[in-house]
């Protein structure tokens, strides 16, 4: 296996923020007085595009209270950044480290916009550590389809099959394969089938990738 760029998801798969962010959503739903909608009813939806998650909460016509959910969310959620309660998994320095020793180019690809991803990579000191970013802002169509993984493959100029792509849910490792990249998932503490997340590779451990790459 030849691989020239290395993509990783962000939420679940870099940084401990499931909770922050089905919390944040499920603070600015609620608040709006639009449905009471617990934490544990958002969790598996974290790694779709926000409009995506609002619309499986609230329907369509929730969407038209999209701007003010979103902006309340992302204040929530950048708040919970600044206490602390937003984190690295403590296996991400070493597998970067270990990655850019190895030459390899490193990409991220997220559904969270620029105008939280930015400043969240700066206060977790990340971001330096990617070449390529991409963030939910800068396609039309979000996970789960393959746009925003195509769109850091065009930014590196290299092809799909130089291409791994880490991420911890489906909404990452099918688009990827789809697009023909090499899918690879972390299940930290999952017990999990290949074949449910149509990923070529499981993984428990970030760490693992020395394994592969």
């Amino acid at each position: 296996m030849s691989l020239k760029l290395v993509v990783f998801d962000l939420d679940g798969t870099l940084i401990d923020s499931i909770d922050a962010h089905a919390e944040g959503w499920s603070f600015a739903i609620t608040h709006l007085g639009l449905a009471h909608v617990g934490r544990e009813e958002l969790v598996d939806l974290i790694g779709l595009p926000g409009s995506e998650i609002v619309k499986e909460v609230l329907g369509e016509a929730g969407l038209r209270q999209y701007p003010s959910i979103r902006w309340l969310k992302d204040r929530h959620f950048l708040d919970q950044v600044a206490v602390g309660r937003v984190r690295l998994f403590p296996d991400v320095m070493p597998c970067l480290n270990y990655l850019r020793e190895r030459g390899y180019a490193l990409g991220l690809a997220t559904s969270t916009p620029n105008y939280v991803l930015v400043p969240l990579l700066e206060r977790l000191e990340l971001l330096d550590y990617f070449d390529y970013t991409v963030g939910g802002d800068e396609v039309r169509r979000g996970k789960p389809n393959p746009d925003i993984f195509i769109r850091v493959v065009e930014k590196a100029g290299v092809r799909p099959s130089d291409t791994a792509v880490i991420g911890d849910t489906v909404y990452d490792t099918v688009p990827a394969r789809s697009a023909g990249m090499f899918s690879i998932l972390v299940a930290r503490k999952r017990e999990v089938r290949a074949r449910n997340f149509d990923a070529d590779v499981i993984i428990k451990n970030l760490l693992d990738l020395r394994l592969l790459l």
